[in-house]
């Protein structure tokens, strides 16, 4: 006999799962106290305009590949995804103006005409991103986590590879503090503190790992 499973919330994560199940075979049903399905990801019309009221942008496709793929669909197929150059363009008090731009090597270089010297820093905060999404990637972001011991396995609790993974999550600074470690122009410290705002926390007071989100 098929399952029938409940979903409470019909936003990104309600879908997805919604989705995902449906996939597995089990009879799936929707719950949401909203006429629509979506969640934040909700659009207002009004008077011929349209307004995004949640989020504007998707940062990992790859995630939502994996929900398509998994239903036996392709993402392609429903979407039309466009690549933004460039990502964001901040403005300071100076009057000047940054851009992030889509690529790594495009992005140094406005940095270095902006202000010498730090573009080096912003390559190796890059870097560090890197290794801190393939390490989230690996004990975080696709496996359910309550807690320490649904992320590490203890019988590997002294493999030298994963205590070097544990040790690089930096889990006693913040992602202002590596921002700065690296980089000396106040203003370009400032545009990659800009990243955290997909969490809507305080790069001051954001977990060091949370600098992942640049690579991502």
């Amino acid at each position: 006999m098929t399952d029938t499973i409940g979903v409470i919330g019909a936003g990104l994560g309600g879908l997805a799962a919604a989705c995902t199940l449906a996939a597995r075979g089990h009879r799936v049903v929707l719950f949401d106290k909203n006429a629509w399905l979506g969640g934040k990801a909700a659009v207002l019309q009004e008077d011929g305009y349209r307004f995004d009221m949640g989020p504007t942008i998707l940062t990992v496709p790859a995630v939502l590949a994996r929900v398509f793929a998994e239903a036996g669909r392709e993402m392609s197929d429903y979407l039309d995804l466009v690549r933004l150059d460039p990502q964001w363009r901040c403005f300071f008090d100076d009057g000047t103006a940054l851009d992030l731009r889509d690529s790594e090597e495009a992005t140094a270089e406005g940095i270095r005409g902006y202000a010498p010297g730090s573009e080096a820093g912003y390559r190796e905060f890059i870097a560090m991103s890197r290794k801190l999404d393939e390490i989230s990637n690996k004990f975080f972001l696709w496996r359910p986590v309550e807690d320490i011991r649904d992320t590490l396995d203890l019988r590997r609790n002294m493999d030298l590879a994963t205590l070097r993974d544990v040790l690089a999550l930096r889990m006693g600074s913040t992602v202002a503090k590596q921002v700065r470690k690296r980089v000396p122009d106040a203003r370009v410290a400032q545009m990659l503190d800009h990243f955290i705002q997909y969490v809507g926390s305080s790069p001051y007071n954001a977990p060091a790992v949370l600098c992942s989100i640049a690579n991502m």
